[in-house]
């Protein structure tokens, strides 16, 4: 017997892939978690360690990169290398939280910024900072931090050192 509500079910979802529902499966997963840990490797490499042709690997990747999933593929930088050795965390507190794109939109755009984060508690905002010295810090805090009308108190805790960095979670299915 023909059953029209599976057939019709089976033609809305015929060449769409499950990222197209907003959904990912178990293959994108695979990629991602290769790409998470080494984003030069090629697509031949990525083929072989997920176990599958590479033209579905590409596809995978352009599909996941044209929706975002993957927004960028950037180098991590050792910072410490290039004598930005210190890390801080800012927080700021406003004024009016009407103006809170505003304030997180003037304050990301400083280079010094790596992260800026909606918080709850006592502040309003979270900034990961990454600078110099202290005398950077300083500078960063009171000229450009400082220039921002209705910010109400900012507050900084120095990292003395890092255990963990990761930039990604490791996935699962």
């Amino acid at each position: 017997m023909f059953d029209l509500a599976y057939c019709t079910q089976l033609l809305n979802t015929f060449g769409k892939s499950p990222i197209m529902k907003g959904e990912y499966d178990s293959l994108d997963i695979r990629i991602l978690n290769v790409l998470r840990d080494d984003a030069t490797v090629g697509y031949n490499e990525i083929s072989r360690r997920v176990k599958s042709p590479p033209t579905t690997v590409f596809q995978r990747v352009k599909r996941m990169k044209d929706r975002d999933i993957i927004k960028k593929v950037v180098p991590l930088i050792d910072h410490d290398k290039l004598d930005y050795k210190l890390t801080a965390f800012i927080t700021v507190s406003i004024s009016d939280i009407k103006e809170l794109d505003r304030i997180a939109k003037e304050l990301s755009r400083f280079d010094e910024v790596l992260d800026v984060h909606h918080t709850s508690g006592d502040s309003d905002l979270l900034l990961k900072v990454k600078v110099k010295d202290s005398s950077e810090l300083k500078d960063f805090e009171v000229e450009k931090v400082g220039a921002i009308k209705g910010i109400r108190a900012v507050g900084t805790t120095l990292s003395l050192g890092i255990f963990k960095e990761e930039f990604s979670v490791k996935l699962r299915p």
